[in-house]
């Protein structure tokens, strides 16, 4: 009865784990550990941050963001704030930022990083954002599939940035050139969400996770988050 009793719970230990495999979270996944261990090229087996070197949609061009800046700092005025990391473009543009980029705010409130500039935008806590180029470099957040199979992919994207510029474009591609879903947010428009079902992956392909300037890239700070289920 006992060993039927262990054997039953070991089971039970069994398919949690296989459950909880079969679900990737963005936010989650890459504020597990309030640090660079969580937030990492290839965090939890399966997230990467990259940038493109046009506009065009081509993965094979697609390269990493190599620049981790800890606390965050994009640009002379930035003030840095613990807590507040990214991985960016090390490249200053010729406005004087770093971008694209990608970043995460770790901790538990709003933080406004540019308000020594005027630029009142906050970052949501315990939130991923991103930030395109100024010259159509795509921001992208790669999830490189560890099964083959089918999945389900929903999230959104968000003006986080309302006090200029023109908005942004977003997107979901697939390894192989396939748009899935696309949007643009106006500036200071609404979050907008996307729901997919049924897409099929192989092991080591990519979804990609994109946001582009509008017409400019002026404050094009972009709230983000994801979650995929294998069915």
């Amino acid at each position: 009865m006992t060993k039927l009793l262990f054997l039953c719970i070991a089971l039970g230990a069994l398919v949690v784990a296989a459950g909880a495999q079969g679900t990737w979270k963005l936010s989650r996944d890459l504020l597990a550990t309030n640090n660079q261990i969580s937030f990492s090229q290839g965090s939890n087996g399966v997230w990467y941050f990259l940038q493109s070197s046009s506009s065009k949609h081509d993965s094979k061009t697609y390269k990493f963001l190599s620049d981790y800046s800890i606390p965050c700092k994009t640009n002379g005025a930035e003030a840095l704030i613990p807590g507040v990391d990214c991985w960016r473009n090390p490249n200053l543009d010729p406005q004087g930022n770093n971008a694209p980029l990608v970043g995460a705010n770790f901790t538990y409130q709003t933080q406004f990083p540019n308000l020594a500039s005027g630029d009142p935008f906050g970052i949501p806590a315990r939130s991923v954002w991103m930030h395109p180029g100024i010259s159509g470099e795509l921001a992208i957040i790669g999830w490189k599939s560890p099964i083959t199979g089918t999945v389900d992919v929903s999230g959104f994207f968000s003006d986080l940035d309302p006090n200029c510029g023109d908005g942004i474009v977003w997107s979901v591609d697939k390894g192989g050139g396939a748009r899935l879903t696309s949007g643009t947010i106006g500036n200071g428009g609404p979050p907008q969400s996307y729901s997919l079902t049924g897409i099929s992956v192989t092991a080591g392909q990519v979804l990609y996770f994109v946001v582009d300037r509008n017409r400019d890239y002026f404050c094009d700070s972009t709230g983000v988050d994801v979650t995929i289920k294998s069915e």
